[in-house]
């Protein structure tokens, strides 16, 4: 009996010595730790598809947690699944803690230009390539008569209506967020655009912002945007066709090179070489500068314009036909010339 009783004691000291132990190793690893600079805060960012070694051996580095090994293997017992995004740890904080806060992650934004001039599809490129969203749901999309109503948009489609402008936007946006976003910013910069009365009783917003497209399209320089706009209007005001050779790029989605007869000659309603009137609809996302041109051109008598082909991107202006062949000629003799001497250098 004093045999069994001796044993039995034994096997409990063990026993207690060995909860101590664990006790001992949990709390050395896994709390919070009493060293130099604990309690310091710690800005610490997880990028998409970082890895739990990966994160554990950082914060280790970090001083956030004493073993990186041992908050490694917390993580798989606790089963926290990291998120990616910002966070703010302690040094010193301790492997509980720590994987506590990895499931609180605070967004990560990311900066996504939109350049003025851009088409829905040329926008959703852009805008994958740098936010990562599905580039042909965005583009589906924009052409889904019940999403456009959805966003406030009376038209076929949303070209025209995905405002140019710089975007910061969580990491992992959808498709759908970043469209309503856009046509949020649209609507939020057309409300300041001061109209033109008599353009404003003649034109609605939609016919406005097509016309802004060219305009964007047609002028290289912003300065040069209220004028190319008074020209259009002008033109519209007589019935001749706005002749704008960026509405037939349009119907080929040919954005450079030369364009054939063949194309100028198409029977599309986008073709303003051939047809009066404004095309069915935007070409292209207009920057409010266009827009604003759209709504209020300058006053002019000019009927025409031509692009100087100096690299200045300015245009020459005519009020009559025969002024604007002479210009034409002469810009093009001009042009050749370069071309000359460009080619004996």
């Amino acid at each position: 009996m004093k045999k069994f009783q001796f044993v039995l004691t034994v096997v409990l000291l063990a026993l207690l010595l060995a909860a101590g132990s664990a006790a001992w190793l949990f709390n050395y690893y896994f709390m919070p730790m009493k060293s130099a600079g604990a309690g310091e805060a710690v800005q610490f960012t997880v990028e998409r598809g970082a890895s739990a070694r990966a994160v554990a051996d950082t914060l280790e580095a970090l001083g956030v947690v004493r073993s990186g090994k041992a908050f490694y293997y917390w993580l798989r017992y606790s089963e926290t699944a990291i998120q990616a995004g910002r966070f703010t740890l302690v040094k010193g904080d301790g492997a509980v803690n720590a994987a506590e806060k990895l499931l609180k992650a605070e967004t990560v934004d990311q900066t996504v230009i939109v350049l003025e001039g851009l088409t829905m599809e040329q926008a959703a490129g852009k805008i994958a390539a740098q936010a990562g969203i599905d580039s042909a749901e965005f583009v589906q999309l924009c052409n889904d008569s019940a999403f456009i109503a959805s966003v406030g948009v009376d038209a076929k489609t949303l070209e025209g209506y995905l405002f140019p402008d710089t975007y910061r936007l969580p990491e992992q946006v959808t498709a759908d967020a970043v469209i309503r976003k856009m046509v949020w910013r649209f609507n939020a910069a057309v409300a300041g655009v001061v109209w033109d009365d008599n353009i404003k009783a003649k034109y609605s917003l939609h016919e406005v912002l097509t016309l802004a497209s060219i305009v964007e399209k047609e002028a290289t320089l912003a300065s040069e945007q209220g004028r190319i706009a008074g020209v259009f209007h002008n033109r519209l005001k007589k019935g001749w066709p706005l002749g704008a050779d960026p509405t037939v790029r349009y119907i080929f989605r040919k954005f450079d090179g030369p364009l054939y007869v063949s194309e100028l000659n198409s029977e599309s309603p986008y073709n303003t070489r051939r047809f009066t009137g404004l095309p069915p609809g935007p070409i292209c996302s207009p920057g409010l500068g266009a827009i604003q041109a759209g709504a209020k051109p300058d006053t002019t008598d000019e009927m025409f314009f031509v692009a100087l082909w100096d690299g200045s991107g300015a245009h020459d202006f005519s009020v009559t036909n025969a002024e604007h062949d002479r210009k034409k000629l002469k810009i093009r003799e001009e042009n050749d010339l370069r071309v000359k001497q460009k080619g004996k250098k």
